[in-house]
């Protein structure tokens, strides 16, 4: 495996040319050692960005690497080469999907079940809430906490090891379970930790019924989405984790999270947040205890502005030095902002070193790309009232705004540690083994 991590140092992106010597064509390859400070590229819809997840995930699971793609759109082409992929290198029982849509197809797993802190419980189930309001965030972060907590006192009184679900929490999350929890506290208030308990419940059960009733929704929307239906079935009510399983047994994986956006919109989302959280839990314990996942794990995440929750600058800027590479691909800054805010969004691109740019419709990106490229002197004729000519030097964008928005399918810049180029995504070849889904019939 090691010998195999050798031979193949770099990422083919495409064919195309230095910005610095545009006369020269050549292959663009990506250093796999600059992959670990990540990568972001923006592109409008149907531009090729997916093309180029292919592109880049086929060589790394020959690689031998661990993949973990987030698929909103259920994507068969891609899907299917995937899995054509694994078979040729014999990685057939790295596979894994999860996807609510055809929950008998998918494998159940509990983002609960493996933790070292009660924190990275309650983190994800936070994470799947969709706000920008800290104070909402905060709210429903100091209720799922206390029950979280509480179960695991229960546990501990009983000598049991405890097996937290979404299903388990959302039993408890209305004002008038609290209440009843607090009954069953008072039993123990002379123990150290119930009593602690017992402060941190009153203060959320001293606002009135009425107050966090308005606070209160959004956690329990969260709640029953991940505890009900298909998702309940493959997520909200699993008792174990293999995925996570491999990752702590250093064994290599390849996982497919495809949610069906289409047809589940918010449901979609909340379950690749809730998820990816997961993954940014694992990586923590692996950064702290001192330690590498290795071979690396590529993260691709497709349409990742829906990804994005309160925190996850921190899978950027952090997880690079842990062996995790991660590759965000959306369709402009709007979109990041639009789900974060600003100030997170612009932390998340500031983390981001390798950065492609296909066709984009949002000044703003086109905007933002011109002045990332940097200035460039260039030699600009000027004809005289005289006749006469004379050359000025002035600065220019290496990139001007209209040629972004100008660019053809499957054309990019690529802006990276080894320089700045333009080409166009590499052939990606129609795979031969295709997959076929269950017919979505209506009831």
């Amino acid at each position: 495996m090691t010998q195999m991590y050798k031979k193949r140092q770099k990422t083919f992106l495409g064919y195309g040319y230095s910005l610095d010597e545009p006369q020269k064509v050549r292959k663009i390859k990506l250093k796999d050692s600059d992959r670990k400070g990540h990568l972001f590229c923006f592109g409008s819809t149907r531009i090729g960005k997916t093309r180029l997840i292919e592109l880049m995930m086929e060589q790394d699971i020959r690689k031998g690497y661990s993949i973990a793609f987030f698929d909103p759109k259920g994507d068969i082409d891609i899907f299917s080469k995937i899995i054509q992929v694994a078979y040729e290198e014999n990685r057939q029982n790295d596979l894994c999907l999860v996807t609510p849509i055809f929950p008998r197809c998918s494998a159940r797993m509990d983002p609960l079940a493996y933790y070292y802190m009660p924190e990275e419980l309650v983190s994800h189930v936070v994470s799947g809430i969709k706000t920008r309001d800290e104070f909402f965030a905060n709210i429903a972060y100091e209720t799922t906490f206390v029950i979280v907590q509480a179960f695991l006192f229960f546990a501990k009184l009983k000598n049991e090891k405890v097996t937290l679900n979404f299903n388990m929490i959302k039993e408890r999350v209305s004002y008038r379970d609290l209440e009843n929890l607090e009954e069953q506290l008072k039993d123990y208030e002379n123990d150290p930790e119930a009593e602690e308990l017992l402060v941190s419940l009153r203060q959320i059960l001293a606002s009135s019924e009425e107050y966090f009733g308005k606070v209160s929704p959004s956690l329990r929307s969260v709640l029953t989405s991940l505890s009900a239906g298909s998702v309940g079935a493959i997520i909200g009510k699993a008792k174990a984790n293999n995925f996570i399983k491999r990752l702590e047994e250093g064994k290599r994986v390849i996982l497919i999270v495809q949610t069906g956006a289409l047809l589940t919109r918010k449901t979609a989302h909340i379950v690749a947040r809730v998820m990816l959280s997961m993954i940014q839990s694992f990586v923590g314990r692996v950064y702290l205890s001192g330690k590498k996942i290795n071979p690396p794990l590529c993260i691709y995440m497709d349409e990742a502005s829906n990804l994005l929750y309160m925190g996850v600058e921190d899978l950027f800027n952090k997880s690079g030095g842990a062996g995790v590479w991660v590759h965000a691909f959306t369709q402009s800054i709007a979109d990041i902002e639009a789900e974060i805010g600003p100030a997170p969004a612009r932390k998340i691109l500031d983390n981001a070193n390798t950065k492609v740019f296909m066709r984009v419709n949002d000044t703003k990106t086109a905007e933002y790309i011109a002045d990332y490229s940097g200035m460039a002197r260039k030699f600009s004729p000027l004809l005289s009232l005289g006749g006469g000519i004379t050359v000025r030097e002035v600065e220019e964008p290496n990139v001007r705004p209209e040629e972004v928005l100008n660019l053809q399918l499957r054309e990019f810049y690529l802006f990276s540690f080894a320089g700045a180029y333009r080409g166009k995504v590499g052939h990606v070849k129609e795979p031969y083994y295709r997959v076929r889904y269950p017919r979505v019939e209506v009831l």
